[in-house]
């Protein structure tokens, strides 16, 4: 192995080390063969050196086309850390399934620290804040409502409380918020949680009762209070709108605000057995547009100029049929990126009748 610099790459030096850019993001998995796009998708990260083996491969036409057919979604979906992340964050649902089915029948203590101890390994293991939506992006077919949910949810309260700056403590707060945000669902019954159907409006009323039945399971547990609000609170809104307390603004503690916009994203961005996952611009449009009203606003909007940026390079489909990659973020409109398409660079924001369908 050794350290080369950007401006010696060649087609057929073999990359020895993950590559990514200053702000923790996958450029190239380790092992990939470089072509031509490749290094040219180096230089536009402005990174300087590299990692590379010492001997060269031959890089065949086929293997190039195929390498050049790839999006960077594909890319990561086919490395050997998205595969070693999905399958440990499916192993940690199934025991976290396990853990809060024990506690709601109260044969198992709430260990808040050891509840959320795969969820700092994962976060390690995705590559910090930034790669941590690389890998969620990329999970959008499962279909778990309750136990994936948890730890994604986790996951990106880590990742805000992060982003927002706050102290060691209240991030940890805010993790274990997120993971137990819904234990509440333990008190519902099975059928409910599982229909494949949308429910009715009688079966959305038990539905919502499981943030009561959370609060209670917990009230009087040795853990932190402001975890108990996320519980009780994360589907209140600012505006009066949510439930089940109708709360106002301030009413609603940080920590809590924190938990509601990441639970809002994860549930809208992921399939369930009913729908479809809705296109993460399609969500991002909506906190654009209604987000001030509904959350607690230095935490949508710190949520949306970073969780925008983790999408560039990334290919996207538009409502046109086109394809490309987004390659710059309008500061001004967060959901209408400029997406470069071939040769040319597609300005969503200045065609407000375009917009991103799915990331692909």
């Amino acid at each position: 192995m050794k350290l080369v610099s950007v401006d010696k790459l060649e087609p057929g030096l073999v990359v020895s080390e993950n590559i990514y850019t200053i702000d923790d993001r996958l450029v190239l998995p380790k092992g990939t063969v470089l072509d031509e796009k490749d290094i040219a998708r180096i230089k536009a990260h402005s990174l300087y050196n590299i990692f590379v083996e010492d001997k060269k491969m031959a890089v065949e036409k086929k293997a190039t086309v195929a390498q050049e057919d790839l999006s960077y979604a594909q890319r990561l979906r086919n490395s050997e850390e998205f595969i070693k992340f999905k399958q440990h964050i499916e192993e940690h649902a199934e025991a976290l399934e396990e853990s809060f089915k024990m506690i709601a029948n109260d044969s198992m203590q709430l260990d808040v620290e050891k509840l959320t101890e795969p969820v700092y390994h994962l976060f390690v293991e995705a590559g910090g804040t930034a790669g941590v939506f690389d890998m969620l992006h990329n999970l959008r077919d499962n279909s778990d409502a309750v136990y994936m949910h948890s730890l994604n949810v986790s996951l990106i309260s880590n990742t805000l409380a992060t982003w927002l700056m706050l102290s060691e403590e209240e991030i940890q707060v805010a993790t274990a918020g997120g993971l137990l945000h819904d234990i509440g669902k333990m008190l519902i019954p099975s059928d409910l949680i599982n229909k494949t159907t949308p429910l009715t409006e009688y079966e959305e009323r038990v539905m919502r009762e499981h943030v009561v039945k959370g609060y209670e399971l917990v009230k009087d547990k040795d853990i932190d209070n402001r975890i108990k609000s996320c519980i009780l609170m994360h589907h209140e809104l600012r505006d009066g709108s949510g439930y089940p307390l109708h709360l106002k603004n301030d009413q609603i503690d940080l920590i809590s605000s924190i938990v509601t916009v990441s639970n809002v994203y994860d549930d809208l961005t992921s399939r369930r057995p009913f729908r479809n996952s809705i296109c993460p611009f399609t969500v991002i449009e909506e906190f654009e547009q209604n987000g001030l009203e509904k959350y607690e606003p230095n935490v949508i909007m710190t949520f949306l100029s970073n969780i925008v940026n983790t999408f560039i390079a990334n290919r996207v489909l538009l409502n046109t049929g086109q394809t490309g990659e987004i390659i710059f973020i309008n500061p001004t409109y967060l959901s209408k990126p400029v997406v470069k398409c071939g040769n040319e660079y597609v300005d969503l924001s200045k065609n407000r009748t375009l917009s991103i369908v799915s990331v692909i």
